[in-house]
């Protein structure tokens, strides 16, 4: 387990950064434009190169050496928001260099993914894939209470939004030496296994990985609800801050507090995992997490107070875990392992595509809704991914 921990450990730490980041960079862009459309449009930028690289990068990434690519990952961020840092101390402004960061930020992070979502097969047994999902991400969670709360913290040390951003993205970048570091003490050999080896060319590697995947109806099934719930579930945390901004007219700091006040469910969510897919199985996994994320939103949507829109976001938060620890552990079973890393790469990108799209759109219609109509309007969608996915299930296996 000594590997596992290892990447455990600088997974966590790049991931309290990270989720600095991710909550500084809507307040900031927020601060310098005063746009909620123009926060989505950037926040969306750094996954748009996932949608253009991560089928490319998949094959190529099952061609090298993963433990080298997610250090330089690790490595290449550091030296990025360490720019970007420094850039905010110094007094910069322009939302164009905020972007370009964001975007750079965005390719490295395709690559880096694509080695890292395919490590724990390599270091695991199989059978121990779910547990080790779990406990990822019962920690993922922990990092989602502890971020928004440092970056808050971080932010009030500066003079004003800007400046603050700086130290939090300064923070950020310590994370990634940090994991980079970790990531050179594997011992394992991540090396591409002897069938991966081929020297074939990589568009027929490519076709290979899209076909496998395209004619295998569960993974068509998983990949398209994974779309429609990542678009929906990615403009949480825009929606919940613009909620707070526009309608309770709280600041910056508490937003954070009350942020990882409702992601501590996230770590309770995570603890039962095991438990619901063993009871549930995938699909009634998938039934369970989006009855709760519809629950969830709805209940922002009508909060009358802070308090109430922390308990709708808790509830989100909290079947969350569950979800993407069984639908991985799921998927990965499914998936030849010479092929892990394409395949995988080729789902990502089908699932991951909400994102950028989420997040855009959901800039606008904030903008247009206001918040509590784009919660409840978010509420609906997922309702009505889970009951699909239900009913295609029961009908699948009634004939």
């Amino acid at each position: 387990m000594r590997d596992f921990l290892i990447i455990w450990w600088a997974q966590v730490t790049s991931r309290i950064g990270t989720q600095i980041s991710q909550f500084v960079l809507p307040l900031l862009v927020l601060s310098a434009t005063g746009s909620a459309s123009t926060a989505g449009m950037i926040a969306a930028l750094e996954q748009v190169p996932y949608v253009l690289l991560a089928i490319p990068a998949g094959a190529l990434v099952e061609r090298w050496n993963k433990q080298v690519v997610m250090a330089i990952g690790n490595f290449a961020r550091a030296v990025l928001f360490g720019l970007l840092a420094g850039y905010l101390l110094g007094g910069g402004t322009d939302v164009l260099f905020i972007a370009v960061t964001v975007l750079s930020s965005g390719v490295v992070y395709t690559f880096f993914d694509q080695a890292s979502g395919t490590v724990f097969p390599r270091i695991l047994p199989a059978h121990e894939l779910a547990r080790a999902s779990g406990w990822v991400e019962g920690t993922t969670a922990m990092t989602e209470v502890l971020g928004p709360a440092l970056g808050g913290a971080l932010i009030g040390l500066g003079a004003n939004t800007m400046e603050g951003a700086g130290y939090a993205f300064g923070a950020d970048a310590i994370t990634y030496v940090i994991a980079g570091i970790g990531v050179l003490c594997l011992r394992t050999s991540l090396r591409p296994v002897a069938v991966q080896e081929r020297h074939e060319p990589l568009w027929a590697s490519i076709r290979e990985g899209i076909s496998y995947l395209l004619s295998h109806r569960e993974l068509r099934r998983l990949a398209l609800a994974n779309f429609v719930n990542i678009a929906a579930l990615g403009t949480v945390w825009l929606s919940f801050m613009t909620l707070m901004r526009t309608e309770f007219h709280i600041d910056s700091s508490r937003t954070g507090l009350l942020l990882s006040l409702g992601a501590l469910s996230g770590v309770l969510g995570s603890f039962c995992s095991g438990t619901l897919h063993r009871r549930l199985g995938a699909y009634g996994v998938m039934l369970f997490t989006g009855l709760g994320w519809s629950a969830g939103e709805l209940i922002m949507a009508l909060a009358p107070a802070p308090w109430a829109a922390v308990l709708g976001l808790a509830l989100a938060l909290w079947v969350a875990p569950p979800y993407f620890s069984t639908l991985y552990a799921h998927r990965m079973s499914i998936i030849p392992q010479p092929m892990h890393t394409r395949i995988n790469s080729i789902y990502r990108l089908l699932a991951q595509a909400g994102l950028p799209l989420g997040l855009a759109s959901g800039g606008a219609l904030l903008e247009s809704l206001g918040s509590r109509g784009f919660l409840a309007l978010a509420a609906a969608v997922f309702l009505a991914a889970a009951i699909t996915v239900h009913l295609r299930v029961h009908r699948e296996k009634s004939q």
